[in-house]
């Protein structure tokens, strides 16, 4: 080989063994789906519905391998259930009830007992000709896999009742050769939407094959409905003890933020407050997977993670925003954050060290000016009687007599209060960080208390000193913040301010020059008595990390998705 062809060739196999074992292990990092829980836990369903356009299959998944079973046209339905104790309508309609309750008097009962015929059988294929032959005779019978392919029939509800049929069917099949079976947790059962037994399959009978639903590639969209509701991807259904049924839908991670994005920012937003949500989410979904693990998924479909809406939830803004940040990540020395977003911050978000106690570098508190003011909760007032009060806390387990006065023992340096005292004829109590809001249940940690009739103790505080200035809030007022390393935004971005000299800074009303003076402590103590308390806010949510509000004002301004991200994320990068 000639030096020049073995100096490439070296080349070569040094790209590929370096950069394509990179490539391999970025690509375990970033899966390219997630499994989301439809139905799980307390939110289960007795039976599932699945119909597309253009028809669907019904296979076992194992070994990353999908093998069809059942092919169901177009328009036409599949239910799958648990092989538990339902009731039959005259109009085919089945219904999951109690045996414990007693029997329902109208309808065919079907139950988990089951009888099977014969031995083990080589495949499907092999049961489902078994069960055909049968069913010219006149038995119902349908293949079932339990730790192998058998011919089963019947649902009985009781272990008499299907051992008086077995010998019925002895006699008319002629043979011995049948057993009743037990009753399992693990079942579910196949049907057609007028409940005739398609299939019955065990699922975990041997740790790695699942039962699986998806769409043919004919259907365009090629989506599934699943009760009514449209979905991308596949589904897996699966029975747990604290979780049957559980049914996850697997898709695409970008497809499952086409759901997700239009749920968390409306489709009217400005492109780029779109685009940082999506990056949001997307970075959410990363750094969450395998949440629910022990039940087999990524991530729930409410609040409690992202609200996802499937196929019908999307919308033609939001899919671009999406596709526009395609795998775009917020990163912190090279893995995913911990994103947290909420609605409007009142002018300034709030370090999470003061909200739930932990501090993260990228969870810091930076000015928020370009919210619009007007959005929902953005101010707010919220009034107690001392009665209200003392019934609040009463209902929490605090029992601290008749309210005598409530006091705001300490602020953060944004301004919110991180320790609210309530002082009563039995004693008093502190509420520290998120805790006075959620007790309370106010829409934010931003506010002040008054009471009508009655004059507040000034709260105290110390002069400021050099590196102390004036900002100008959203609202047009002044507070005062530390010059030394906090945060201004500018028109190119945003950058830590250094503690000399004048500033001028942006704000909603045009650019303000800020001057050193003096300030209230973050440590300021102001004290309320009275029968009446109102407490007056700004803001909707927790206040840490992006506001939503003031993500659209930035892009409104010109900012773009990056920009906004890095505002809110402090020493983050978007890769």
């Amino acid at each position: 080989m000639k030096r020049g062809t073995l100096l490439v060739f070296l080349f070569l196999m040094t790209f590929i063994l370096v950069f394509g074992s990179t490539g391999r292990a970025f690509a375990a990092r970033w899966p390219e789906t997630v499994r989301i829980g439809i139905y799980y836990g307390n939110d289960t369903v007795a039976n599932v519905s699945f119909s597309t356009k253009a028809g669907l299959e019904v296979g076992v998944f194992s070994n990353d391998t999908f093998q069809t079973l059942l092919s169901i046209p177009g328009g036409s339905s599949v239910i799958i259930r648990k092989d538990a104790y339902f009731i039959k309508s005259s109009s085919g309609v089945t219904s999951a009830y109690d045996p414990s309750e007693g029997k329902p008097f109208e309808g065919e009962t079907l139950g988990p007992y089951h009888i099977q015929i014969g031995d083990s059988v080589a495949d499907f294929d092999a049961a489902r000709e078994t069960a055909d032959a049968l069913l010219a005779l006149g038995v119902v019978a349908y293949p079932a896999y339990e730790k192998g392919w058998y011919v089963w029939t019947g649902f009985f509800a009781e272990y008499e009742m299907a051992s008086q049929e077995l010998i019925s069917l002895a006699n008319k099949l002629g043979t011995s050769n049948l057993k009743v079976v037990p009753v399992s947790s693990a079942r579910l059962v196949v049907q057609s939407s007028r409940a005739e037994p398609l299939l019955i399959f065990s699922d975990g009978s041997d740790g790695k094959s699942r039962l699986r639903v998806r769409p043919i590639k004919a259907n365009n969209p090629c989506v599934l409905s699943v009760n009514g509701r449209q979905y991308r991807g596949e589904f897996e259904i699966r029975r747990y003890l604290d979780s049957d049924l559980t049914v996850i839908n697997i898709v695409n991670i970008e497809e499952y933020l086409y759901g997700v994005v239009p749920q968390e920012i409306e489709a009217s937003a400005p492109m780029e407050a779109i685009k940082a949500q999506a990056v949001a989410a997307r970075t959410y979904t990363y750094r969450n997977l395998g949440k629910y693990s022990k039940w087999g998924f990524d991530l729930a479909d409410t609040a409690s993670d992202q609200v996802y809406n499937g196929y019908d939830g999307e919308k033609q803004a939001t899919n671009a925003a999406v596709d526009q940040t395609r795998g775009k990540k917020i990163l912190y020395e090279g893995s995913p954050i911990s994103v947290h977003y909420f609605s409007s911050s009142g002018g300034m978000t709030e370090d999470s060290a003061n909200v739930w106690g932990t501090s993260l570098p990228y969870l810091k508190s930076v000015p928020d000016p370009y919210e619009s003011g007007t959005s929902y909760n953005y101010t707010w007032t919220k009034t107690f009687t001392a009665q209200e009060l003392k019934q609040i806390l009463f209902l929490s387990d605090v029992d601290i007599g008749d309210i005598l006065s409530v006091s705001i023992e300490e602020v953060s340096e944004a301004g919110r209060p991180i320790k609210l005292k309530f002082t009563g004829t039995k004693g008093s109590i502190t509420y520290y960080r998120q805790d006075g809001r959620t007790v309370l249940g106010l829409p934010s940690n931003n506010y002040t208390i008054s009471s009508p009739g009655s004059t507040p103790a000034p709260a105290s505080g110390t002069s400021g000193t050099s590196g102390t200035v004036y900002a100008v809030t959203a609202d047009g007022s002044k507070r005062g913040v530390d010059l030394e390393n906090s945060v201004a935004v500018t028109s190119s971005g945003t950058r830590t301010l250094s503690d000399s000299g004048t500033l001028s800074a942006i704000s909603s009303g045009g650019i303000s020059t800020l001057s050193s003076g003096s300030r209230v402590s973050s440590g300021s103590t102001a004290t309320v008595t009275g029968n009446v308390y109102v407490f007056t806010g700004k803001g909707w949510g927790h206040g840490v990390g992006m506001s939503q509000e003031g993500a659209k004002g930035f892009a409104l301004q010109g900012y773009t998705y990056e920009q906004i991200l890095k505002h809110y994320f402090t020493g983050v990068t978007i890769e």
